[in-house]
């Protein structure tokens, strides 16, 4: 640990290099470590952490491979300095054999805020694995080359080349080989990283799937987006111009994919599949969807597409026909859904991912030859997967993008995965898109997008932390007691624990080896949580005693999408949503006795979710899409029937009733909003604005928040709160760099 070392007091200093700088270390904003590698935050006295050391690594490594001190000077105070404002020469101006890509790993190692940084040694030590994947497979040659000199032949070789050596040596493989390829390397493309900017006011659309594409050719960019936070729709980007070109009629449209010809694009919106030309004109709908995880247009003309959560892939005709199962859920096999399919060149064979479950480690990319019912799995704890014209397979695992040669004739894996520099936003598929010219688009996220906190806000939005670690935290739903909550938190399996307010400690509440469990809630009398848990191919709802005094049981049953929403008074029935492609997201009510036989409480073809009981046990408020836009309602509970009250004005999602019931929250486009329901049914109060922040939200139909009895909210805030997307990043001819990175066998 350079940025922190210092020498015994019995040693002599002979030397700035080791000289430690000479303040008290018991004191309050003390300056301890070797300056030539500490880094700005240190000479700041500010807070430090493992990229304080991160900082240290660049600087050491820089002068290993130069020979130079990254910052230098003729006192201390000049060494600070240049620390805090300068920035180094280029490794590959210093040492010409060195590859342009060495200077961007030590730039950003170097980089003045801890924020900009290589996140984590993990995220470095990819970036490392980038660098010398491909250098294994020649340093052999090079090698061969020196040695068939001779000893006669062998030339000096000045000292900062040898440093480089030395590195190679250490990392087993060498970072200089790629300036020894052959002469005619450089008639190759460039390649090139810029950004396409979104116009200012626009929001990219949501995060289900990838909400932009490329054309086959290259040429064209196509993503959804909405302006002010209205409904979204299509737009279109030629690349070599600055005008975006809204399409009509594509009002809601989700998950865009281009036709083999670039001509037509197809979307989903309004629980359909469409298509519409590129250059605009009428939509045309082709299939009934209950959701959009993915679509791909084959060459042959027939489309691939996932129509829901629960479901396997359907195809249909482009020009319009019968929609039909393609494949088949394996649930013997934990199989809940098939989803973002890649019809692959050649049109003999789809790629898709399998969830067994929500988490990370649950989602596995699979191949399936048409004609044949079975699919096998090519790689485990992946999704989003894409082949590429290079002949490798790009893949999203943890927020980042990997890439594995593939061999397309046998469908088989050709070589080792290696890491890529670029991350993509990663919600339930990674938002990428590669086109057959080599052009990639991506929308860039975050190494820290699940560190998130939980936190108290006031409605005027001040905001109080509740204490304790961050964690990838999701749905907090408090206690009726007031005591606790129940949260969900993401991982490889996903789970959920209670946190008791009154110590800060989390428990844990379901066990990961029965597989993702989410979207808690409690009952009214606090004695148990129930839950949506994904078990053995299905996604039910289950409940268990919060004393743990005995195991989960499963109330409900079914191949579909199930989550609970309330309890009624005295928890005699259970409100819970049940989703299917036939009539989308219904809402269903089972009585909590020895039969509990459901009975249908809204079945529409409309998506309607969160279902949420008032807490005198009359109402029933709940979020639907049977307008252009989501919007809460309000329904006599128990019901069936009786009059709808619509109780937003510009659309609305995740109700939760106040402790008492007079007050309705909701929330739209980030901005939490509140209406009086004091005087309901005589008289509906006004949607008035309480506060807007990057809170996190809920894609189980659950809110990702609750409300205490003093009117505060818990919510999730991410601890790097993401701002909306500004740009798509481009990376032009890049099939020639990802062949170095992921060679073939």
């Amino acid at each position: 640990d350079f940025g922190l070392a210092k020498l015994r007091p019995s040693q002599v200093v002979s030397s700035l290099t080791a000289t430690p700088t000479k303040m008290d270390p018991t004191a309050e904003g003390t300056i301890l470590g070797s300056l030539h590698y500490m880094a700005p935050e240190q000479l700041e006295a500010a807070e430090t952490d493992s990229r304080t050391d991160i900082f240290a690594f660049g600087v050491l490594l820089y002068e290993m491979l130069t020979g130079l001190k990254a910052f230098d000077g003729k006192s201390a105070v000049s060494v600070m300095s240049a620390i805090l404002k300068d920035t180094p020469q280029p490794v590959s101006q210093l040492l010409p054999i060195s590859p342009p890509a060495v200077d961007r790993l030590i730039a950003r190692c170097m980089e003045k805020h801890p924020d900009d940084r290589w996140q984590s040694a993990g995220d470095l030590c990819h970036e490392l694995k980038w660098l010398t994947s491909s250098a294994v497979q020649t340093a052999t040659s090079n090698v061969s080359e020196s040695r068939s000199l001779g000893t006669g032949g062998r030339r000096r070789i000045p000292v900062r080349a040898a440093a480089v050596i030395a590195l190679a040596a250490a990392i087993a493989a060498s970072l200089a080989v790629w300036t020894l390829k052959p002469a005619n390397n450089a008639t190759h493309s460039l390649t090139v990283r810029t950004a396409i900017p979104i116009p200012p006011g626009y929001f990219l659309g949501n995060w289900a799937i990838s909400p932009a594409a490329l054309s086959p050719d290259g040429t064209l960019l196509a993503y959804v987006a909405s302006r002010g936070g209205g409904t979204q729709q299509l737009y279109v980007r030629a690349l070599d111009s600055l005008d975006v070109k809204p399409i009509a009629g594509t009002d809601g449209a989700t998950g865009p994919f281009f036709s083999p010809s670039g001509e037509w694009i197809g979307f989903f919106a309004g629980s359909k599949l469409k298509k519409v030309p590129t250059t605009g004109g009428a939509s045309q709908s082709l299939c009934d969807t209950a959701g959009s995880m993915g679509g791909t247009w084959g060459s042959d003309d027939t489309i691939y597409y996932a129509p829901y959560s629960t479901s396997g892939i359907w195809k249909t005709r482009a020009s319009g026909g019968m929609c039909e199962e393609l494949t088949k859920l394996d649930r013997s096999k934990g199989e809940v859904s098939h989803r973002a399919p890649q019809a692959l060149p050649g049109g003999k064979a789809i790629l898709f991912t399998v969830w067994n479950g929500p988490g990370s480690d649950e989602r596995h990319l699979h191949v399936q030859t048409l004609g044949t019912p079975e699919h096998h799995e090519l790689i485990h704890g992946a999704s989003s997967g894409r082949y590429v014209s290079s002949g490798h397979i790009l893949y999203s695992r943890d927020g980042a993008l990997w890439a594995v040669p593939f061999d397309l004739a046998n469908l088989k894996l050709n070589g080792l995965s290696a890491a890529l520099a670029e991350r993509a936003v990663d919600a339930e598929s990674a938002s990428f898109t590669v086109s057959d010219s080599g052009t990639l688009a991506y929308v860039p996220g975050s190494p820290r997008r699940n560190e998130r906190r939980l936190v108290w806000v006031d409605n005027k939005g001040n905001v109080t932390p509740e204490p304790g670690p961050p964690k990838a935290f999701l749905e907090p739903a408090i206690s009726p007691n007031g005591l606790y909550a129940a949260v969900t938190i993401e991982g490889p399996i996903e789970s959920i624990w209670i946190l008791e307010f009154s110590r800060h400690t989390l428990t844990s509440f379901t066990s990961t080896s029965l597989g993702s469990s989410q979207a808690p809630v409690w009952t009214r009398d606090g004695k148990r949580l129930a839950y949506r848990g994904t078990r053995k191919g299905f996604r039910n709802v289950f409940w268990a005693s919060v004393d743990g005094g005995n195991a989960e049981e499963r109330l409900t049953t079914g191949d579909n999408n199930q989550t609970p929403g309330f309890f009624s008074l005295n928890d005699q029935q259970l409100a819970f949503n049940d989703t299917d492609l036939a009539t989308g997201g219904d809402i269903w009510v089972m009585p909590l006795n020895a039969e509990r036989k459901r009975s249908e409480f809204r079945i529409t073809p409309s998506f309607d979710s969160g279902p949420n009981i008032s807490p005198n046990g009359r109402w029933l408020a709940y979020s639907s899409a049977e307008s252009d836009k989501e919007e809460i309602y309000v329904l006599p509970f128990p019901g069936p029937g009786g009059k709808n009250y619509k109780i937003s004005v510009d659309g609305g999602t995740e109700p939760v009733w106040s402790r008492k019931g007079e007050e309705l929250f909701y929330r739209i486009d980030g901005r939490m909003m509140a209406v009086d329901m004091s005087n309901f049914p005589d008289k509906v109060g006004s949607p008035r604005f309480l506060f807007a922040g990057p809170y996190e939200g809920s894609d189980t139909g659950r809110p990702g928040y609750d409300v205490s009895a003093d009117g505060k909210f818990l919510m999730v805030q991410p601890v790097e709160p993401g701002q909306p997307p500004t740009q798509i990043n481009l990376v032009l001819h890049w099939f020639e760099e990802l062949k170095r990175i992921a060679p073939g066998k």
